[in-house]
């Protein structure tokens, strides 16, 4: 927003402001006051995250007060995209400064040329709102800093020049251009630079964003010419920013001509030639205005706002960026130039409000702490979908309702004073109402919460896992009170890999180990935890529990026998034997649980089972199809053989993930080459999957491969078999034509892909790691029938 004849020091002043302040506005705004941040140069280029206190503007006017509890925000600089850049300004001690970013703090371009390529000026870290140099800049009406303004209230709120004790601040941020001189970046790209983060130290509602100064221009006259207007060579650029919150959305509030909001990207709608300057001045020798200016809201409760950072050519611009005076004949060019531009905050003063967060905490209650795991913090979710229900004390009735954020977040506003719990579920709860049932998305457990008489930045639990506050003792809001970190834990169950493998029939005595370095292999025991160990693969350090011991021998654990529900820390493969019995059972099994850091222990134990040549497996399917009749899901199954047969237990998903519900279970008749039938109620638009879950008079079990059907179309009937798989499958059913085979890891990663172009057709795995795996069957017409196997 500075500006000189040579250069334009575009001035892109990014203020996150909550506060309105016209005189009919009666709200108070928490605010950055001028008075807190150093008013002189010199504080030269940093990338340390800066943090500033948001004081009370009591009367919007302008005259701050303390606010309790403390509200601050840090401004942080992340995923730069690029380094190496010399910033080799001298600071007014006389020492030099080094930065090698492209956004920076506290610096700008040079006032004159810099014999050291790239060479910048220290700026303040801070500065007001208004700060331009001269005529030109932001103007008070260009902001409106309370998002409930309206009407005449709209371009109110924000002071941008006056005494430093009642003047609104900001950070000062730069983004060089200078970093694209020598690139393939030309007249009128776009070109993302990183990322500008603005964490609050507790959840807020509806921070309105404030943006001045987006746009700049850098001039030279070339050398012999006269020094009019017309002679001089122009590049024009301005930093814009893409907000990357989910579950935001962004209103525009007040601005200038040139701001735009686009969704939720904040633009210069003057992309041709944009310059410094925020309002038009008449009279001046160049046109130095240009940059975008205004205020925008994000509507919802938010903790950490990120945004990604932009500088977008101007289309009218005479050459690209900024390039060094040695690479241009005939000109005298400073070295460095680049868009300035200004962060603040503020915020509509909570008057009595309840706020917290959800934690993922993968390690449980094992620290006693749901908001870290081990001294490093949880990361925070919504779990892709939960509600905070406000409750009375008792937790009986519902008070209010709101959606978790997307950065796992929620807030409670205007609160009347009184005593309350908060409920987290997936079922959103209706005021007056009964609460409703506490429930988590599939898969999802609860680990802890904390929410006490006096909550706040507290580390811990209550003691009663059960997705409530405490109970005992309700939350107390009394006049003006805020109450943060109301916090819940939560994390993902694990998943244990069932296995069948054929061996030679063992002598009665014959002892193996089940580890893949064995001298006669076996799998070992395999699974995987979301947060633990995301991709499947063998248990080594984790915790397993054996819960039920082999049939037909002994299982051995480091010289000891294995006693069934008695977990095994920091397991290790090679240290797991088991010795047979003999081969008159034909075959051995047992059943195991992955254990989790948070000590859960997987609710479906894997069945590993060890069959000898000849030995027959307890049941034995010739064919499973799933077959669409007026929204009735019919399930159609064939037995070989029932050996020791239970019962057939039909489990069915709506989400294609390994989380499968039981709705219902056929008997097992022991008669071979028995047909059984299951019929199934679906809904539209929904997709099942089918599996059957094979059960033995003994408990063991092992899964019938997965059908899918739609009740909107026609249901697949792909059978992918044998499934477990030790080397390769076969795909029966397809369509005729071009079928395209897609395998992905549990991760989503993809690991083969394979044409087949008939009806059947086998697929090679063998070079594939044990675990889970997804196969995606893409028909010549498009059709997409999805399934799981499971690598031996």
């Amino acid at each position: 927003m500075k500006q000189n004849l040579l250069k334009s020091l575009s001035v892109l002043v990014l203020i996150i402001a909550f506060s309105a302040k016209a005189v009919a506005q009666l709200i108070p705004t928490l605010e950055m006051r001028r008075a807190d941040l150093p008013a002189t140069s010199g504080f030269g280029t940093s990338l340390t995250p800066m943090t500033s206190v948001l004081w009370n503007d009591v009367a919007n006017s302008n005259n701050f007060a303390g606010n309790s509890p403390e509200i601050n925000v840090t401004i942080s600089l992340q995923n730069q995209q690029f380094t190496g850049l010399n910033y080799g300004g001298v600071l007014p001690d006389g020492t030099s400064t080094v930065q090698t970013t492209g956004l920076v703090f506290g610096a700008g371009p040079s006032l004159a040329t810099d014999p050291i390529v790239f060479g910048a000026t220290p700026y303040n870290r801070y500065n007001i709102i208004g700060e331009y140099g001269g005529a030109g800049g932001p103007t008070n009406s260009m902001f409106t800093s309370n998002p409930k303004a309206i009407g005449g209230e709209l371009g109110t709120g924000m002071k941008v020049s006056g005494s430093n004790g009642t003047t609104n601040a900001a950070f000062e941020v730069f983004t060089t251009a200078q970093a694209l001189y020598n690139g393939p970046n030309g007249i009128g790209s776009r070109v993302y630079f990183g990322n500008l983060v603005l964490r609050f130290n507790q959840p807020v509602l509806n921070p309105v964003i404030h943006l001045a100064g987006l746009g700049g221009s850098y001039r030279y006259l070339p050398v012999g010419l006269t020094d009019i207007p017309s002679n001089y060579v122009s590049t024009f650029f301005a930093t814009e920013l893409e907000l990357v919150n989910t579950g935001l959305t962004s209103t525009l509030m007040s601005g200038n001509q040139f701001f735009q909001i686009t969704g939720n990207n904040v633009l210069n709608n003057n992309d041709a030639n944009p310059n410094g300057g925020s309002a038009v001045v008449a009279g001046e020798t160049f046109n130095n205005f240009g940059a975008a200016t205004g205020s925008v809201r994000l509507n919802g409760t938010v903790q950490e706002v990120v945004y990604r950072v932009y500088l977008q050519g101007g289309t009218s611009s005479q050459f690209a960026w900024s390039v060094p005076g040695t690479l241009i004949a005939n000109a005298t060019r400073d070295p460095f130039t680049g868009d300035i531009w200004y962060a603040a905050v503020s915020l509509d003063k909570p008057t009595q409000q309840i706020s917290g967060n959800v934690f993922n905490d993968r390690d449980g209650l094992v620290d006693n702490n749901i908001n870290q795991s081990v001294g490093v913090a949880n990361p925070k979710t919504n779990a892709g979908g939960l509600f905070a229900n406000l409750l009375n004390a008792a937790g009986t009735t519902v008070i209010a309702t709101i959606p978790v954020g997307g950065d796992g977040t929620f807030l409670f506003d205007n609160v009347a004073i009184g005593s309350y719990t908060v409920q987290l579920s997936t079922n959103q709860g209706v005021p007056g109402q009964p609460r409703p049932g506490t429930a988590l998305p599939a898969g999802w457990v609860n680990t802890g919460e904390f929410g006490s008489t006096n909550p706040g930045n507290i580390a811990g639990n209550d003691g009663n896992v059960n997705g409530i506050s405490d109970l005992a003792n309700p939350i107390v809001v009394g006049s003006s009170e805020i109450k943060p970190e109301v916090n819940f834990g939560i994390e993902r169950l694990p998943e244990s890999v069932d296995f069948t493998r054929v061996i030679p029939s063992p002598s009665a005595g014959i002892t193996m180990i089940l580890s893949p370095t064995a001298a006669y292999p076996l799998p070992p025991l395999t699974g995987s935890d979301p947060e633990d160990q995301p991709i499947s693969g063998p248990l080594t350090g984790k915790t397993v529990v054996i819960t039920n011991l082999p049939n037909n021998g002994t299982l051995i654990y480091a010289g000891n026998n294995v006693i069934s529900g008695t977990p095994i820390p920091n397991f290790n493969a090679n240290l797991l034997t088991v010795t047979f019995n003999g081969p008159a059972q034909a075959s051995l099994q047992f059943n195991y649980a992955y254990v989790d850091a948070s000590g859960r222990p997987d609710p479906t134990p894997a069945l590993y089972r060890l069959v000898w040549t000849g030995g027959p497996l307890a049941i034995t399917l010739t064919n499973f199809t799933a077959v669409k009749n007026n929204c009735i899901a019919g399930l159609t199954w064939k037995t070989a053989e029932e050996i020791n047969a239970s019962r057939f237990e039909i489990e069915v998903s709506n989400s294609n993930s390994a989380v499968y519900a039981k709705v219902g279970s056929v008997n097992a008749t022991a008669t071979n080459g028995k047909t059984y039938q299951f019929n199934y109620p679906m809904q539209a638009g929904i997709q099942y999957y089918f599996r059957l879950k094979m059960i033995d008079k003994d408990g063991a079990f092992k899964y019938s491969d997965v059908r899918s059907l739609t009740c909107d179309g026609k249901g697949t009937i792909i059978t992918i078999a044998p499934n477990p798989v030790i080397d390769q499958f076969v795909i029966s059913g397809m369509e005729n034509g071009k079928n395209t085979i897609v395998v992905l890891a549990a991760n989503g990663q993809l690991v083969k892909t394979q044409i087949i172009p008939q009806a059947q057709g086998y697929v090679n795995i063998v070079n594939l790691a044990s675990g889970m795996y997804s196969v995606k069957i893409i028909s010549e017409k498009g059709k997409v029938t999805v399934g799981k196997i499971i690598k031996n």
